[in-house]
């Protein structure tokens, strides 16, 4: 039985994500907030210590916040309390988990570090249908989801020499609280459609910046 654990599970893409791999029979680790908070080094140290040497196979860096606060959106109006949430949390968050469960997933057979990033990452790209325009919005989650993918290219550096894969992905336009109801894809199909691309990835996969069909994303 594969063992995944999934940060922010507690609802959204998170929570599909939980129940569609305990429907396919994987042990299933999805800590919320309460139970693991992604940016407290304490409480992911706290809740990791109660895995003790079990093996994980698939690591999903889920948790993560867009429009946290207004004031980190438009030129114009940045606050400091406004970028904080988004970097933090998004990008800090994935660093600090990957790094606390990597005696765990050495221990597992699969090696994979997926996590969830998004097209308003991506400077080349220059973001998607709901990107509010050309870099008019969203500075600190844009800013937030491309240094997230920085460091998914330094885990991919240091891990893939040692069997891993680690790949940034982006998970469509989904129907949740993040994505808003004019979304184009439910949760359920995002998700399947992602675990479609996780049980596919290879080695040669590691470090790259993937949309949930399998296209690669421009940096």
């Amino acid at each position: 039985m594969p063992t995944v654990f999934i940060t922010g599970a507690r609802a959204g893409l998170g929570l599909e994500f939980a129940h569609q791999y305990a429907e396919a029979g994987w042990r299933v680790i999805a800590p919320g907030r309460q139970e693991c908070d992604v940016i407290d080094m304490a409480s992911i140290g706290t809740f990791i210590s109660t895995l003790g040497e079990a093996p994980i196979d698939l690591l999903i860096n889920n948790a993560g916040v867009r429009n946290a606060h207004p004031s980190g959106s438009k030129l114009g109006e940045f606050t400091l309390e406004g970028w904080l949430p988004s970097l933090t949390v998004n990008v800090v968050g994935p660093a600090l988990v990957t790094q606390a469960l990597l005696p765990n997933l050495m221990r597992g057979d699969m090696k994979r570090v997926v996590t969830l990033s998004s097209r308003l990452g991506s400077i080349a790209g220059g973001g998607g249908s709901n990107s509010g325009g050309g870099g008019s919005s969203y500075y600190a989650y844009r800013a937030s989801k491309a240094a997230l993918n920085q460091v998914n290219n330094c885990l991919s550096i240091d891990l893939g020499p040692r069997g891993f894969t680690c790949v940034v992905v982006n998970p469509g336009w989904v129907q949740t609280r993040m994505g808003g109801a004019n979304a184009t894809m439910s949760p359920a199909d995002s998700i399947a459609q992602m675990r479609r691309l996780i049980d596919g990835l290879k080695p040669d996969d590691n470090g790259k910046f993937i949309d949930a069909n399998g296209a690669i994303i421009p940096w």
